[in-house]
Formats: C-alpha cells, structure tokens, sequence
C-alpha cells in the first residue's frame, strides 16, 4: 500500500461511532477490586470526516463521551492527516480547542467546527501522532515521539504526555498517560497505561444497550414458586412492563410488576434506575442489583441478574433470563440464596402482548 492509500485507509478506519461496551462487561463480569476503575465506565465516541480546507486536505474531528457526564465531551480534538515523507508515515497534527479546560468541553456539532480557522486552535508539534503499517496484523500503530509531547501545568510544572493507538478494520486501542518531569511520578493516567477498547458500532447507539433494553413491553405470564428440594409452593399469574427512556442525557430504567394469587389482592413492585457501563442499575423497596447480557453471546441472547435484598431477613436472588429469537418469549429462572444457601427457586413463562 502506498503512502496515499494508507493515509486513505487510516482515515477511514478512523471514522464512526465506536463505544467499550464489550470491554466494560468483561470487567465487570471478571470482579475483583474497583481499581483500576476506567475500564468499568462506558465510553461513546464520533469520529467524523469534515470538509475544512482552511485546516488542510484530510481533517478529522472527534468527541468522545464517559457515560459518568454525557453531556461533556471528555475528550474534543481536531486532527490533520497529512504523509510525512520524512518520517515514511501518515502524520497526525492534533488541534487543541482554544480557551476553556483541555478535557470535559461542551459538545459542539461537527458542522459549527468545520467553520472554524486555525487561529480556533492550539498546535503542538511534539503531540502529533505518527502512524506507520502493521501488515501482519491488519493494523496501523499511531504513537507520539517518545518525551516529545511536553506542556507547563498549573501545579505539576513541566508535564510529558503519552500516547498510543491502534487502528483495525472493526476496532480502536489507545492507551494515554501523563508524568510529571520533576521527579518521573505518574500526574494521570487512563487504568493504569493499559489499552481501552473501543469496538466500532455499525447502529445507532441504543441499539448496542443492554439485552434487557431490547426486552421493554408488557409481558404477562405465570411464576412457579418451588421449596429448596423442588417441590412446588405456588403458580400465580404475573404482568410486567418494561420502560426505557432518555432523561437529562442518560438513559433510564422502570419496571412494573403486577402479580399475585388469584384469590389474593394482587401485588405491585416498582424498580427504577439507569443504563451504564453496559449494566441496568435498578433499585426497588426491597431489592436492588443489576442485569448484564449472557456473556460470550453475539447478539446477547438473554440476561444475568443479581438482586441483592435490602432487608438481611430477605433472599437475595441469581436470575437467568433466556429469550427467544423472535422476541416474544422468554423464560426466567430464578435461584434465591440465604446465607450461602439455596431456599427456593422460581420458574417464569412470558409472552410479550404489547412491545408499548
């Protein structure tokens, strides 16, 4: 590949949405200390190609987006392609956005920053990244000259950033640290130097949430109550809806359970919460917990939840949720747990009547 198509080929590769979904649950599904704790929060980004001439030939502008403020685009640059014939490689010139902090910016519209000139922008040559093939591995690696991306900060004086990334067809790697010149001290750094990954997504982006999400509707169908040795308590029939909305830039979680006996009055339980991190957080009077996918399933082909009680005397409750393909059935067995021990289990048939 010559250098033109490989600048080609770095730019469109670079371009998209992308998020870390897949990264996150694996995370999380590993457990273990909260630290290093980035890998656990999902991260969004758009890379989109403009048309600003004033900048140069090929101009990248990208946000990317932590789902802890998703309405600050925790990182906001601009980025010019250019060949280093120098160098054997496709040059990288980042811009910096002038005036307000480096990280955490109010998102702006790719249209707006296509207008923008060069005197919008900060340059600095020695954080420009420079890309080079990796035929073995289908890839291009695009790093910064080592101790060459230095700036003066405000309290830990003279600053060396570094930065590395990598390019699949389907995929983008980066790792990013910063260390303090003074005494070689680590200043910031994304989960410990180690590589975020950031899958590329070919649908909008609340097509990619939670298998849960996808499961919003009315849902009516019948529980099982069984005793620790599996004998059966009691069959009642049950009526749950499922709401996912937007709200303040996240996305929120309700679930309505209605059921009972049929001789009794019937029950009502509310559970709300928020989507994050590839989870459903939720929280209800006597439970809260969260649902992830099945791992290791592409599409998710169902849900784990865990569901811890707030009352010591309660069970708590492990819940497998399996779906059909079509989307009209589930089954859901759940195992409730004291002390270490098995006390019951329930089995769950649902059919959906209303996907509103």
């Amino acid at each position: 590949m010559d250098s033109a198509a490989q600048l080609e080929t770095i730019a469109a590769r670079w371009q998209g949405s992308f998020h870390n979904r897949r990264q996150v649950a694996a995370t999380l599904a590993r457990g273990g200390p909260e630290a290093p704790e980035l890998t656990r929060e999902l991260r969004t980004m758009a890379v989109e190609r403009l048309q600003a001439p004033q900048l140069g030939a090929v101009v990248l502008y990208f946000q990317e987006f932590r789902a802890s403020a998703p309405q600050l685009a925790h990182r906001q640059r601009v980025v010019v392609l250019r060949q280093d014939p120098d160098r054997g490689a496709v040059r990288a010139e980042q811009l910096f956005f002038r005036g307000g902090p480096t990280y955490d910016r109010p998102a702006l519209a790719a249209a707006q920053v296509q207008t923008l000139g060069p005197e919008a922008f900060d340059r600095h040559p020695g954080c420009d990244l420079f890309f080079t093939a990796e035929p073995a591995f289908n890839r291009f690696r695009g790093r910064m000259d080592p101790g060459a991306c230095r700036y003066r900060h405000p309290q830990d004086g003279e600053v060396c950033a570094e930065f590395e990334m990598l390019l699949h067809p389907d995929q983008l790697w980066y790792r990013d640290r910063s260390l303090r010149l003074a005494d070689g001290s680590v200043r910031g750094e994304v989960d410990g130097f180690s590589w975020l990954l950031f899958d590329r997504l070919e649908g909008p982006l609340g097509d990619d949430l939670p298998a849960l999400v996808r499961q919003q509707g009315v849902w009516r169908g019948s529980f099982r109550r069984y005793d620790a040795g599996g004998g059966l308590l009691e069959t009642f029939p049950s009526t749950i809806t499922i709401r996912v909305f937007q709200e303040g830039g996240r996305w929120q979680y309700h679930q309505s359970n209605l059921h009972g006996p049929e001789d009794a009055p019937l029950r009502r339980l509310e559970a709300r919460g928020e989507i994050h991190s590839g989870r459903v957080w939720f929280a209800s009077d006597r439970y809260q917990g969260w649902a992830m996918d099945l791992p290791g399933e592409q599409p998710a082909a169902g849900s784990l939840l865990v569901m811890h009680a707030r009352d010591p005397g309660d069970p708590d409750i492990h819940e497998i949720i399996s779906c059909s393909p079509d989307g009209r059935r589930r089954w859901r067995l759940s195992q409730l747990m004291k002390e270490g021990q098995l006390v019951g289990r329930t089995a769950i048939d649902e059919e959906k009547v209303s996907g509103d």
